[in-house]
């Protein structure tokens, strides 16, 4: 296996990053058996709370010594949840109301009140020093990525346009991912919204390129 950038900079031997998926689809079994075989092991951590973050990573360091790669999103609660009100969600019960009736279900009812957990879950991240720290829905504050700097963290981001890459690579990220629909069926667009930057580039008002 010839080396390339990508994996002299992340220290690994073939140019292949597992999925960080959340939500309990990520395991520290898989990240370490993924790290194992030379590839990059990844946790998609953003249901975490701190605490728990902290005890993943002690759990990973226990099954490889590999490097491996955990996963946060910056916006984690949705900007309309703010002027979203109980009545909204009442409504919206409603209209699936049915589905929930044929298979027998009682509809969720959470809060809707939802604070950002992304600080802290930083700052948990940067206490287990995983070898890279990816992101989705947004840039880390500059705070963030300068002790991930001092660490020696690689931080990598996903950008779903041009516009979003290059606001990236203003932030000093260290790698940009490409991120389209298949990203675990969204695209974490944070500049705008998603069918909105989608429409921008299909219509070609991107105008800036890239040099390589």
């Amino acid at each position: 296996m010839h080396p390339n950038t990508i994996t002299d900079m992340l220290a690994i031997r073939y140019p292949i990053f597992q999925g960080p998926m959340g939500a309990g689809l990520s395991t520290p079994a898989l990240v370490a058996a993924v790290s194992e075989a030379g590839g990059l092991g990844g946790y998609g951590a953003y249901t975490l709370q701190p605490e728990e973050i902290r005890e993943l990573g002690a759990d990973i360091r226990k099954r490889t010594s590999q490097p491996w790669n955990l996963n946060l999103w910056v916006s984690d609660v949705d900007a309309e949840l703010e002027t979203y009100t109980a009545a909204d969600f009442d409504r919206v019960k409603t209209l699936f109301g049915p589905v929930f009736n044929e298979l027998g279900l009682t509809a969720p009812s959470p809060d809707i009140n939802i604070q950002s957990k992304f600080e802290k879950q930083a700052e948990a991240m940067l206490a287990v020093k995983p070898a890279v720290f990816s992101f989705v829905f947004g840039i880390p504050g500059k705070h963030i990525l300068t002790a991930c700097r001092k660490q020696g963290i690689i931080t990598a981001g996903a950008a779903t346009t041009l516009e979003e890459a290059f606001a990236l690579e203003a932030s000093g990220v260290d790698v940009i991912v490409a991120a389209g629909f298949e990203a675990g069926g969204h695209r974490p667009s944070f500049l705008r919204r998603a069918e909105d930057a989608e429409r921008d580039v299909c219509s070609g008002t991107t105008t800036r390129e890239i040099n390589t």
